[in-house]
């Protein structure tokens, strides 16, 4: 069961604390980032394909790496598709 705070990305899905997980980029999905007055903490939160939540330091290679992995890939997937439709 999630709670209404949870469900609604309140308090209960903030980051507590800076994770030091560095997975390989292949296994990420998305991301977001967390930051005040919503939650405390100011992170990067990445989804990984399997629906896991890992909090990074903003200011990190490996975050700032990730994200730029993640941006690109999402910018081909919808070049792709845009040159798919046109055709």
């Amino acid at each position: 069961m999630v709670s209404t705070a949870s469900a609604q990305g309140g308090l209960a899905s903030c980051c507590l604390t800076i994770s030091s997980t560095q997975i390989h980029r292949n296994m990420l999905k998305s991301y977001y980032i967390q930051s005040q007055p919503s939650c405390q903490l100011h992170a990067v939160v990445f989804t990984t394909l399997r629906d896991r939540r890992i909090c990074s330091d903003p200011k990190g290679i490996w975050t700032q790496t990730s994200m730029a992995f993640i941006d690109g890939k999402n910018w081909q997937l919808r070049r792709t598709s845009t040159h798919q439709r046109h055709h």
